[in-house]
């Protein structure tokens, strides 16, 4: 299993719409026409994964106030620890954007071994201390220590390769950041929106 940097939160986004965007910062209506529009046809049932998205950002949210979080945004904008293969198949026109972690307010960003999807499904816990559970910087940093990285099977989400055995959603896959505020995010944007 590869090791990867800990000093730095990736952001892969389509170039076409622009980076930090979230989708729960809509209201649930304005999301869904959303989804709509982006025409994500695989979803089978997108009322299904707007409310269990929301339910999952609302648990980590709280989970991180209670460890001593601050957050100011009511949603999270997606990063990852360290870089990650995976993700740049997302996007037909993929951005990244690469960002210190010593330049965040780390009571704003929450951490969760692996995608908050599958680390908030119960039916996928097997009994690990990670699952359903929410971490620090320095403790997500003792977590990697402790364990290496999550599993992070090869696959291309654009021509829709992915692993045998198990639906995509259900491994780990990396490191998932949560940034609970715009601080940082508005400079790279602004750099971004200069291009």
């Amino acid at each position: 299993m590869k090791a990867f940097s800990v000093k730095y939160l990736y952001h892969y986004f389509d170039r076409t719409r622009g980076p930090f965007r979230s989708l729960t910062a809509l209201p649930f209506g304005k999301a869904k026409a959303l989804l709509r529009k982006l025409r994500y046809d695989d979803l089978p049932d997108p009322n299904w994964f707007l409310t269990r998205r929301y339910a999952d950002e609302k648990a980590v949210r709280e989970r991180f106030i209670a460890i001593g979080g601050k957050p100011v945004r009511t949603a999270p904008i997606y990063c990852t620890l360290g870089p990650n293969e995976g993700m740049k198949t997302w996007f037909d026109h993929l951005g990244i954007i690469k960002i210190p972690i010593g330049e965040f307010d780390l009571d704003t960003v929450s951490f969760t071994y692996g995608d908050m999807f599958a680390v908030f499904n119960p039916a996928l816990d097997t009994g690990e201390e990670w699952w359903g559970k929410v971490y620090r910087y320095e403790e997500i940093t003792a977590l990697i220590s402790a364990y290496g990285w999550p599993e992070n099977p090869v696959y291309d989400m654009k021509n829709r390769v992915f692993p045998k055995g198990r639906p995509i959603n259900q491994y780990l896959k990396y490191i998932e950041a949560q940034v609970w505020s715009d601080e940082v995010l508005d400079r790279y944007r602004t750099q971004y929106q200069s291009k």
